[in-house]
């Protein structure tokens, strides 16, 4: 009997099969620690960070418990440093992010509002969005910043996101999804789309620029994370979600795929203990702001 050519061919159909899974495992993104942050640059000791925003060339931490931002000097993955900006107009800063001219904007966890600052620390004043349609009212818990500078609220009250220019002139609304649960966070890709993470059951929405509805991009993830509390993107449209009572950082694919979950929750260097905001670079450099460790870690993404 001629097995020959019918092993052949059984040998390449396995392989057409096994063409996704290898393409999927060569965008898998390992995390290598690299560096922890414990103090600024007078060695006061950092209490509870819950926020990091991070360039080419510095990095800027919400020192939550202690009421202030620190700035340090980014050089590769040698950090110098830890200047203080403690301003009155600040209680409590929880999420940061540098806007596209260098400024910087700052969410206030005690009076819900966002302060814009110049990039040296000075206060401009605080993100006061203007003619937006009914309903006026709106309680913002999160927010990001895309490239072109236009500002995304996620405002719980009135179950929407918010977009404006970046004078803070209303753009656009989207409303939240049918059916959602609990709508923790929000990013913004390099094409535009809008992400939502919803943490009832780790479900991911989207919704393409210029949409004017969310649609779900991947259901049910429990089996990959115990609380989702912040998300963000690359510039390869790889999504990262913050498994806050995890204790890890889950990554997607664009599609929503599964590519793996790294890191886990520990005391030690290299391990979490309820982190809350991360950002990363283009230089494949990636801090997270280990909240219940009072630290904040940088590590190498290893692709």
């Amino acid at each position: 009997m001629r097995t020959g050519p019918i092993r052949h061919m059984f040998i390449a159909a396995a392989l057409v099969c096994l063409l996704p899974v290898l393409c999927c495992g060569a965008e898998t993104v390992k995390l290598r620690h690299i560096t922890t942050l414990y103090a600024d640059e007078k060695g006061g000791e950092l209490k509870n960070p819950a926020g990091v925003a991070c360039n080419e060339t510095s990095l800027l931490v919400a020192d939550s418990g202690n009421g202030r931002l620190l700035r340090y000097a980014l050089q590769g993955d040698v950090l110098k440093g830890g200047a203080e900006i403690k301003i009155p107009q600040l209680a409590n800063p929880v999420r940061v992010q540098f806007g596209p001219k260098g400024e910087l904007f700052v969410f206030d966890a005690k009076q819900r509002r966002i302060a814009r600052l110049s990039s040296d620390g000075a206060f401009i004043g605080y993100l006061d969005p203007q003619g937006v349609p009914a309903p006026a009212s709106y309680v913002p818990t999160g927010f990001k910043i895309d490239t072109e500078g236009r500002i995304y609220l996620l405002d719980i009250f009135s179950e929407r996101v918010l977009i404006l220019d970046q004078a803070g002139k209303y753009v656009a609304q989207i409303p939240f999804p049918k059916g959602y649960g609990f709508i923790v966070d929000l990013a913004v890709d390099a094409k535009g789309s809008i992400l939502l993470m919803d943490s009832a059951d780790a479900t991911i929405f989207t919704a393409a620029k210029d949409a004017a509805v969310f649609t779900p991009l991947v259901k049910n993830l429990q089996e990959y994370m115990n609380f989702p509390g912040y998300i963000t993107t690359d510039s390869r449209g790889i999504i990262y979600v913050v498994d806050q009572n995890g204790g890890a950082i889950v990554i997607l694919g664009q599609d929503g795929s599964f590519l793996g979950r790294q890191l886990s929750m520990g005391r030690k260097n290299g391990l979490l203990y309820y982190p809350a905001q991360i950002c990363l670079t283009g230089a494949d450099s990636l801090f997270v702001a280990d909240k219940d460790n009072s630290r904040v870690q940088l590590f190498e993404m290893v692709r």
